[in-house]
């Protein structure tokens, strides 16, 4: 009886440390080293608790499930992880003292170890049925070669035999308990990501669909307007705007991304046709210094254009200029400032015209702001000044460049 309350004493350990593992850590990246250092410090732990509080079976005999720890933690951890947790039990072993115990430890784990190790990569590939067998049956080698080995260096004893016979029917048990919840947990957090990113891509679906919209209604309305007086010069700005439409319904996949080149001509096809409508009281600055194929989300310079044109300068009589900056960094990120010097806002506007449940028609800026939020998760920056102008500005990393092309405008 108190052999099984050891044994209960030792999965506490194994399990209290497992679950801290499971619910602060799980749902991170089992590609994170720093995942993979706390999951070889938890293991390490608990299997220095497991060696503390052996099951003595005689004076000079005791023994202890380490190998569930061991063996969890090199299947998870990997191979790295399976050698540091190894070393560590050959320490302790060592510090409990130089005897027949620790040759037994090491030759089990000498025998073991390059077995359990050779099939970890399969294991971290397989499904969860898969996994599952080849944990059970990994667990049973090494329980064979622990008893071969106590066998060789002690002699074979039929109360030796009870108690490993016992030692083995725990470790399997345990063994498929944990494997079995792990990918349980591991399954339901892939299917969470999963949803989250489903969700994500069908937002930023719905906002491109109100983009699209929105600066068809404007250049439409802009086109009209010349019908009559100027029928030529519309027809110009039809043709502009088909041109336009070709390269901005290209975008078949939601997560699809297009270059700095194609968005700057987009952006220019808008301006086109919004100065065919405002004339002389519209002027546009360009300062691009960047590799125009960069990779950059589409329609996303485009509206704060729009904005800037429609709500800052055309507000005014006068008109005024809009300046366009697009700046790459050394980090390969990349820098865009829409700026004018139209009517400004006030703070409270600034704030008003971000939030996402704000109810109004305008949708520009607190577009792209989701947008870019969504994919980047950063924020627009807004700086403005009633009577002297609005800046909106930017920062994203940008995605691999394919060819080496500046512009300097």
């Amino acid at each position: 009886m108190n052999i099984i309350k050891d044994y209960l004493l030792q999965l506490s350990f194994i399990a209290t440390l497992i679950f801290t593992f499971q619910i602060f850590f799980a749902e991170r990246s089992e590609r994170d080293n720093r995942v993979k250092i706390i999951l070889s410090v938890l293991f390490g732990l608990s299997i220095l608790l497991c060696m503390t509080f052996p099951v003595q079976i005689t004076p000079d005999q005791r023994i202890d499930i380490r190998s569930i720890p061991l063996l969890l933690g090199t299947l998870y951890g990997g191979w790295r992880t399976g050698i540091v947790l190894s070393v560590l039990i050959i320490m302790y072993r060592s510090y409990l003292g130089v005897d027949i115990g620790l040759y037994t430890t090491i030759l089990t784990l000498l025998l073991s170890m390059p077995v359990i190790t050779f099939f970890q990569p399969h294991f971290a590939r397989a499904r969860k049925r898969i996994k599952i067998q080849v944990a059970l049956l990994l667990s049973v080698y090494y329980c064979l070669v622990g008893i071969l080995s106590v066998s060789m260096l002690r002699g074979f004893s039929f109360k030796v035999f009870q108690v490993q016979f016992i030692y083995i029917l725990i470790t399997v048990v345990v063994v498929f308990f944990f494997i079995y919840l792990n990918e349980m947990i591991q399954d339901m957090n892939n299917k969470n990501r999963k949803l989250q990113s489903d969700i994500k891509d069908a937002e930023i679906a719905f906002l491109r669909s109100q983009i699209k919209p929105h600066f068809l209604y404007n250049s439409l309305n802009s086109i009209a307007s010349l019908c009559i007086d100027e029928p030529h010069k519309a027809e110009e700005l039809t043709m502009d705007l088909a041109q336009y439409l070709r390269s901005s319904f290209d975008f078949k996949q939601l997560d699809s991304l297009t270059t700095l080149e194609n968005e700057l001509e987009l952006v220019k096809a808008y301006i086109n046709i919004e100065k065919a409508r405002f004339g002389a009281r519209l002027n546009v600055e360009y300062d691009v210094d960047a590799n125009l194929d960069i990779r950059i989300p589409p329609l996303i310079v485009q509206p704060l254009v729009e904005n800037a044109i429609r709500h800052g300068l055309m507000s005014n009589l006068r008109g005024g200029t809009v300046r366009i900056s697009v700046k790459q960094d050394m980090n390969a990120g990349v820098s865009f400032v829409v700026e004018d010097n139209g009517c400004g806002m006030t703070k409270d506007k600034r704030e008003e015209i971000l939030k996402v449940d704000v109810q109004n028609k305008g949708i520009g800026l607190r577009n792209i702001n989701r947008r870019i939020q969504l994919l980047y998760g950063v924020s627009l920056r807004i700086d403005s000044e009633e009577g002297m102008g609005t800046k909106v500005m930017f920062h994203i990393p940008a995605t691999p460049i394919k060819h080496e092309r500046m512009l300097t405008m």
